[in-house]
C-alpha cells in the first residue's frame, strides 16, 4: 500500500506539472503567438482530458485473478500468477501491479509491475515468494491502477481481486527435554484409566473384580500393560478382558492470529512443539485429542496415529486461531482427558484462572516461549518453556 509520504510526492508532481503546463499556455498565448497560445491551450486542455478519460474508462473495464497454492510445507518456494485482462478495443494504458502479503511470507523483490496491454491478449505477472513462518496467511493487490498516457492521472482498477488465503504447513520436530512432561502424563492418563476400569469391574455379573491377563506381546497397547502384576512376575503383563477406555489426553492452543515476524515466530514454535508432543503420545501407545480455534469456533480432532498427527499439521496451516472468545474449549472440561497440555503464547492472570478449572479435572501442564521472567502460572501443575531449537526447561515440574 501507498504510504502518506509517497501519495503527497505524487501530488506534488501533478501540481508541479500542471503548473508548467499553464505557464507555457500563457508564455505562448499573450508574449509569443496569440494563435499559436491558443492552438496550445486547446492542447494542453484537450490531452490531460482525453488521456485521463480513457485511463478511467480502462480503469472500469480492467479485471484481475490471482491464483496460488492452497498449501504449502514451511520454507517453500512458490509463485502467485496474476493475470490482468481487459473489456473493450482500445489499448489500456499503462497497468502498475504490486502485490502485498502477510508477514507469513516473503517477496523474493519488492517490484512494481508497470506494462501497458492489448484488450485482446490477457497479461500474465508472476511473483516469487517464500513461505517463512506456519499458518495461515493472506496476499492481496497493494497496488493495482491504471495510469493515464501522458503519466499525470492514476485510477485505481474497480475489479479487484479478492484475497488469497495460504495454508503454510508446520513441521513435526523431535522435542528435546520432553520425557519428563511425557512421563507425567502418561502416569496421569494410566491412573485415570485404573480408576475407570477397577469401577467397572467391581460390578460385574459375579460380583468379583479383578482381571484375565496374559504375557506382553510386541504391539500389545501399552495402556493395557497391569504394571503392578507386572512388577511381581518380574515380566509385562497385560489385561484381556477390558476394552481400552475412552480416556485421551488434551493438547489445547491458546493461540491467536498474528501479523508481526517476531509473534509469528513465537506462535509456530508453539504449533510444532504441540505437534511433536502429539507425535510422542501416539508413538506410545496414547491416543490423544487437540483443540484450536478456527473462525470463531473450537475445533477437536481425535489423532490415533501418526498419519493423523501429520493430517493435524495441515488442518493447523488453515486455522485463523479466531475463538469465541474463551481463552480455552469449554468442551475440553466434558471429556475424559486425565491430563492437559495447554501451549500458549501469553502466559497470563487470565489463562491462569482457566487453567485452575482444567486442574480440578485433570493434570494440567502449561507450556509457553521462552522467557527471561517466566510467570509461574499457579493454576497448572507443571509449566514449561519452550526455546526456538524446541528443548523444554521446566519452570515448575
Amino acid at each position: 500500500m501507498k504510504t502518506r509520504f509517497s501519495v503527497i510526492l505524487d501530488r506534488i508532481k501533478l501540481v508541479i506539472a500542471l503548473l508548467t503546463m499553464a505557464f507555457i499556455a500563457y508564455m505562448f498565448t499573450f508574449y509569443l503567438d496569440a494563435d499559436v497560445g491558443v492552438v496550445v491551450c486547446a492542447f494542453l486542455l484537450l490531452a490531460p482530458l482525453i488521456s485521463a478519460l480513457l485511463a478511467w474508462a480502462a480503469s472500469r473495464r480492467t479485471h484481475v485473478t490471482m491464483k496460488a497454492p492452497d498449501a504449502l510445507q514451511k520454507g517453500k518456494h512458490f509463485t502467485v500468477s496474476a493475470t490482468v485482462s481487459a473489456d473493450g478495443r482500445l489499448p489500456v494504458p499503462f497497468l502498475r501491479v504490486q502485490l502485498a502479503q502477510d508477514a507469513n511470507f516473503v517477496r523474493d523483490d519488492n517490484r512494481t509491475v508497470q506494462s501497458a496491454m492489448v484488450a485482446a491478449e490477457d497479461l500474465p505477472v508472476g511473483f516469487g515468494m517464500t513461505a517463512q513462518y506456519a499458518g495461515c496467511g493472506y496476499i492481496h493487490c497493494g497496488k493495482l491502477e491504471i495510469s493515464d498516457y501522458l503519466g499525470l492521472f492514476s485510477f485505481p482498477v474497480r475489479d479487484t481481486p479478492a484475497p488469497l488465503k495460504i495454508g503454510v504447513i508446520p513441521l513435526i520436530p523431535s522435542l528435546t527435554g520432553a520425557a519428563l512432561m511425557l512421563r507425567a502424563v502418561s502416569d496421569a492418563v494410566l491412573t485415570m484409566d485404573e480408576e475407570e476400569e477397577e469401577s467397572t469391574a467391581s460390578f460385574t455379573s459375579q460380583s468379583m473384580p479383578g482381571y484375565v491377563h496374559r504375557d506382553y506381546v510386541p504391539g500389545d497397547n501399552l495402556r493395557r500393560i497391569n504394571w503392578k502384576l507386572s512388577a511381581k512376575r518380574n515380566k509385562l503383563m497385560v489385561r484381556m478382558d477390558e476394552a481400552a477406555s475412552a480416556v485421551r489426553p488434551t493438547v489445547i492452543l491458546d493461540l491467536q492470529h498474528e501479523i508481526e515476524p517476531d509473534a509469528l515466530r513465537r506462535r509456530e514454535t508453539m504449533m510444532e512443539a504441540a505437534l511433536g508432543f502429539l507425535m510422542l503420545l501416539v508413538r506410545q501407545g496414547l491416543p490423544s485429542s487437540l483443540r484450536f480455534a478456527q473462525e470463531g469456533a473450537w475445533k477437536c480432532l481425535e489423532l490415533d496415529s501418526e498419519d493423523a498427527v501429520r493430517l493435524a499439521a495441515v488442518e493447523l496451516a488453515d486455522a485463523d486461531f479466531v475463538n469465541d472468545g474463551s481463552r480455552l474449549d469449554p468442551a475440553a472440561l466434558t471429556e475424559k482427558a486425565g491430563a492437559y497440555m495447554v501451549y500458549t503464547t501469553r502466559p497470563d492472570k487470565i489463562l491462569d484462572e482457566k487453567l485452575r478449572t482444567l486442574k480440578a479435572e485433570g493434570y494440567v501442564c502449561c507450556a509457553f516461549p521462552e522467557m527471561k521472567d517466566p510467570p509461574q502460572m499457579q493454576g497448572a501443575d507443571a509449566v514449561w518453556q519452550l526455546s526456538e531449537d524446541f528443548s523444554m526447561t521446566a519452570v515448575r515440574k
